[in-house]
């Protein structure tokens, strides 16, 4: 068959049976539960009714002095924004989700969160003000709050950074001369060695080299038939191969069971991050200190035994540390004296879960999509095999596949983008207070019926031509990639681009925008577009059923784990086992 003979007749997908169907996400799909406490079953066996007694109790005499510690807002002296209903003032968002504006129409809502009050924002011109630069709006306190809850750096580590007020840019803040910047040489890692093309295509390839061969090996009998079960190979498969670009192979060599504590791990990352005490949640920080012990050992082992005269600048790849990323940041935290359990809270959290936090469930998500829709299967199999044409420009054609991932990002991205007020800021015709918060859904605005809705295909609906035009070309249509959004309307990485996860600054949970956008965005892309392409090239697939995620069968479909809402990409609660045949 002649190369790319089936873009050709690439048109709109055909009627897919009901059972393969994707589901309507309901019309008020969460977007995040706005910075409140979520459990699992799990959790729930560690609280027991006397603990739960206990916080009821230590809440209920809070909320006397949770009102004295509240701003001081006087909505006399400036127009504040419309309030959710607070039945038990300071504490109901807290603990239930604030999914509903109120009912009058505006883009900007408010509630309490403890002693705090957040904003939420949608509109344009209010993302836009969020996303500006400006003196008045702060993401370092939750920078700090993620390294001492997540990270678990030393206080010593931590002070490093609360006392350089020189910021990020090149040049240090007007009066500050500090001796070390570290806000500023953690930007410049983050930014040359991940954003930069030569360096996140380096990553790409390295990734492409991991993930065939961990393809490959254990299905290496062309032309058989077996099952298996798509988010379980992701989790498995794609998270390893992008450990091994990364960080190298000696971090998955010493801690053998790294992939799975890393998983451990992402499930109670969300309630990490605000300083759940151990007593209530004694799980979830057991595995944080599984893996964050496992890393630090691997650091201090590996920086020992590692030599740093060695002229390796140039290598794109070494076992060690993996990539000119991983090198350059085990050299700078070395030369910044950090403590090793600093560096491996950095290496296990931003280095770890940042790489694999949405990759992972993004891509487990599109396949699925892939075959519960043979007609799109095919339309992508042709493009990955034709993905050698180039246009003028050099871009390489692979159109759908672009709308696909981008279709995938916008429905099954789920976290909300937070600063922190330092001086009153004018948002959307309101005066918002200083100590406060702002945030940014990335449901309401990616969800936006008017912005994203197409005939036949509402906005809550996953469609993956949503971002193609079909244009003439001779005696054929052919698809053109063409985002129906403005950068305003779609921000899975920040402003623009397209998500690294928990990569600097906490990014798929807190950050993104401005000169915080996520600088591994564009490895991200390359991995989730190179993996799609190799699968689909690859193996034929056939649907088998549905599975819960213990392997028993499910009468139903996956839907996004709403455990996971606001902190990142939303996995599956639900797996898909299929046949596949390896087909070269």
């Amino acid at each position: 068959m002649e190369k790319g003979a089936l873009v050709k007749d690439a048109s709109p997908p055909t009627t897919i049976p009901p059972q393969l169907r994707a589901p309507r996400l309901p019309a008020a799909y969460p977007s995040g539960p706005f910075l409140t406490i979520t459990m699992d079953a799990e959790q729930h066996d560690h609280l027991s009714l006397s603990k739960s007694l206990a916080l009821f109790a230590l809440l209920a005499i809070s909320v006397r002095f949770l009102f004295w510690m509240a701003p001081n807002h006087d909505r006399n002296k400036t127009r504040a924004p419309p309030m959710l209903s607070d039945p038990i003032p300071y504490i109901t968002n807290t603990f239930s989700p604030a999914q509903h504006r109120p009912s009058k129409n505006t883009n900007i809502f408010g509630f309490h969160l403890g002693p705090k009050t957040v904003y939420v924002i949608s509109g344009a011109q209010n993302i836009q003000s969020l996303f500006r630069t400006s003196p008045n709006i702060s993401f370092e306190s939750f920078f700090l709050m993620a390294m001492e809850t997540l990270w678990l750096a030393t206080p010593d580590d931590l002070a490093k950074f609360r006392n350089d007020k020189s910021g990020r840019a090149a040049t240090p803040a007007s009066g500050t001369a500090p001796e070390k910047r570290y806000w500023h040489g953690l930007h410049s890692l983050m930014h040359k060695y991940l954003e930069q093309k030569k360096y996140s295509d380096s990553l790409a390839q390295t990734y492409q080299r991991f993930f065939t061969s961990r393809l490959v090996s254990p299905f290496s009998v062309v032309g058989e038939w077996t099952e298996v079960r798509i988010v379980r190979l992701m989790k498995s498969e794609m998270a390893y191969s992008a450990i091994a670009s990364l960080l190298g192979t000696r971090i998955l060599d010493t801690i053998p069971n790294l992939v799975d504590l890393a998983w451990d791990y992402d499930k109670v990352l969300a309630n990490l991050l605000y300083g759940a005490p151990r007593w209530l949640f004694p799980g979830a920080h057991a595995a944080q200190r599984r893996i964050l012990s496992a890393c630090t050992r691997y650091y201090r082992d590996t920086s020992a035994e590692y030599d740093w005269d060695a002229d390796e600048d140039e290598v794109d790849w070494e076992p060690l540390f993996g990539s000119r990323w991983g090198r350059e940041t085990a050299r700078w935290m070395r030369e910044c004296e950090f403590d090793n359990k600093t560096c491996g809270g950095l290496l296990g959290t931003t280095g770890m879960m940042g790489l694999n936090a949405s990759t992972v469930p993004i891509t487990g998500w599109l396949v699925m999509e892939l075959v519960k829709d043979p007609e799109l299967f095919r339309v992508i199999r042709a493009e990955a095999e034709t993905a050698y044409v180039t246009t003028e420009s050099g871009e390489r054609i692979l159109d759908v596949q672009k709308s696909l991932y981008t279709e995938g990002l916008r429905v099954h991205v789920s976290f909300n983008i937070s600063r922190e007020v330092v001086n009153p800021v004018d948002m959307g015709g309101y005066t918002l207070p200083a100590k406060s918060i702002i945030q940014a859904p990335t449901g309401i605005s990616h969800l936006n019926e008017q912005v994203w809705g197409v005939e036949g295909h509402p906005a809550n609906e996953f469609w993956a031509y949503r971002n193609v035009r079909f244009v003439e070309q001779g005696d054929r249509k052919v698809p053109v990639f063409e985002m129906r959004g403005r950068p305003t309307d779609f921000f899975p990485y920040g402003t623009q681009g397209l998500f690294f996860g928990l990569v600097y600054e906490i990014t798929n949970i807190i950050l993104g925008g401005g000169i915080a956008i996520c600088p591994g965005r564009n490895f991200a892309k390359q991995e989730i577009i190179l993996t799609i392409a190799m699968l689909a090239s690859r193996f034929d697939m056939e649907f088998v059923r549905w599975e819960k995620m213990d392997g028993t069968r499910s009468d139903r479909e996956a839907r996004g784990d709403p455990k996971y809402a606001g902190a990142a990409g939303m996995p599956p609660d639900r797996d898909m086992r299929v046949r596949w045949k390896r087909l070269w």
